[in-house]
């Protein structure tokens, strides 16, 4: 694919209304959400829980993505997009409001059960957000608003967990859960603004849970039988295997200090160094040596290397100063297959099974991070290993998923050409419901 004319962060934002209102909304939401899970870790730690019990609330915070992911496929693809995240965001409010009612240590339950509900309603809102993207975006903007998008969730990795760590700190994990929850909120406000094009829901019949399971169907046909539409829903999941670096993170600070205070903003110090790495490396990756398709595609093998090799230097970490600027660069590498990925998707993939591939992707990439975050919680309290030799660990599984890339690439470079990602034509839906065509907005 020919190179995409280059476009600055700046005049896209400023030219581009529907999407700043999408951008803003992201800001104002992912802010909250890693305070919220500073938040979340301390009141585990202050109630006494241990790495199994972190762990299990890394699982809570991921794994029922795994189980709404059909459902939420399905409803992104035949709903108004805006709403269904517009609504999320509200059930959201709701759900962090409910951890102010935690006060024990019987009433962990009552952790998970709300970590659980408010990622199940992320399950929904993350694939409304992809999946309108080129919506708002024209074609050849999507890599400069993939990176930028990116890139806020890095800045707000950083400024969140900084930001966590002090208010928890200072005035206690309630203050955060509340702030946490308003930020849904603004995000709420900021997405209603968002002007689209044309009918965007379907009108129900009486046939909608029968056409609801075939729509499924259909987007699973879609994917696997499209080799490069299947790995590129892959590539975040193998991006995942490193997932539980999230729970060695208060592991790592909790074995350094003993101060609960001194623990929180070590985590918020740790994940702050996390996001600045990520938000630099798209970035500095489009910027160097361009955006076509080729580009990306070498960038997400490197990022794989380059990211096992991190995380082995955090494994052998023995201080706060060797610990951040590793996870930096885990970080930096890390967010580099993470935007690459989804901006391949948009180049890649047929707008009407847009939301059912940006679903299926984020449950798995849910599950195998699900998984690992629980892995290392079991492996450090089953097995006793400590956060550094678990890193170890990790820092082997995540070269597999960059070994399995590179063999595509260099096996199957057609399935990643454009044009050649479609497959042969699907059936008909079977409702009859044909969505509308996703075209960009003017600015309003």
């Amino acid at each position: 694919m020919a190179s995409l004319p280059s476009t600055t962060y700046f005049s896209l934002l400023r030219s581009n209304r529907p999407f700043r209102n999408l951008w803003y909304g992201q800001v104002v939401s992912e802010l909250g959400d890693w305070l919220n899970s500073i938040a979340i870790f301390s009141l585990i730690l202050a109630l006494g829980g241990s790495g199994l019990a972190l762990g299990t609330v890394m699982m809570a915070k991921l794994l029922p993505i795994f189980f709404v992911s059909p459902i939420a496929g399905v409803v992104v693809d035949r709903m108004n997009r805006k709403w269904v995240m517009i609504v999320s965001d509200l059930g959201r409010f709701v759900v962090v409001m409910g951890f102010l009612f935690v006060s024990s240590p019987a009433d962990l339950w009552l952790v998970y059960t709300l970590a659980a509900l408010e990622i199940a309603l992320a399950g929904f809102f993350e694939p409304a957000r992809s999946a309108l993207l080129p919506s708002v975006v024209a074609r050849k903007d999507l890599v400069a608003a993939n990176a930028l998008s990116g890139s806020t969730w890095s800045v707000m990795l950083a400024l969140g967990a900084a930001l966590g760590g002090v208010v928890v700190s200072l005035l206690g994990t309630r203050t955060a859960f509340i702030l946490d929850a308003f930020t849904f909120l603004v995000s709420a406000g900021f997405i209603f603004r968002i002007s689209l094009p044309g009918p965007q829901k379907k009108p129900v019949t009486e046939a909608a849970p029968q056409a609801g399971i075939a729509n499924f169907l259909e987007g699973v046909r879609y994917i696997t039988r499209n080799p490069g539409i299947m790995m590129l829903t892959l590539l975040k999941s193998g991006l995942a295997t490193a997932g539980g670096t999230m729970t060695l993170i208060p592991l790592y600070a909790h074995q350094m200090l003993s101060s609960p205070a001194a623990v929180s903003m070590a985590v918020g110090t740790l994940y702050s160094c996390r996001g600045i790495g990520a938000a630099v490396g798209p970035i500095l990756v489009r910027r160097w040596f361009g955006d076509t398709s080729h580009t990306l595609q070498r960038a997400i093998a490197g990022g794989f290397f380059l990211g096992s090799v991190s995380i082995a230097l955090f494994a052998a970490s023995r201080g706060l100063l060797s610990a951040s600027i590793s996870l930096g660069l885990i970080g930096l590498f890390g967010s580099i297959i993470w935007v690459f990925s989804t901006a391949l998707i948009h180049l890649e993939a047929d707008s009407r099974f847009m939301g059912r591939v940006f679903s299926m992707e984020m449950g798995l990439l849910t599950l195998i991070m699900g998984l690992s975050n629980w892995g290392v919680g079991y492996a450090v309290e089953g097995f006793g290993l400590t956060a550094n030799q678990a890193a170890w660990v990790l820092a082997g599984l995540f070269a597999v998923p960059g070994l399995a890339w590179v063999f595509f690439i260099l096996a199957l470079p057609h399935c990643l050409k454009e044009g050649q990602c479609q497959g042969p034509p699907l059936a008909a839906d079977p409702s009859g419901f044909t969505p509308p065509p996703q075209v960009p907005l003017k600015d309003d």
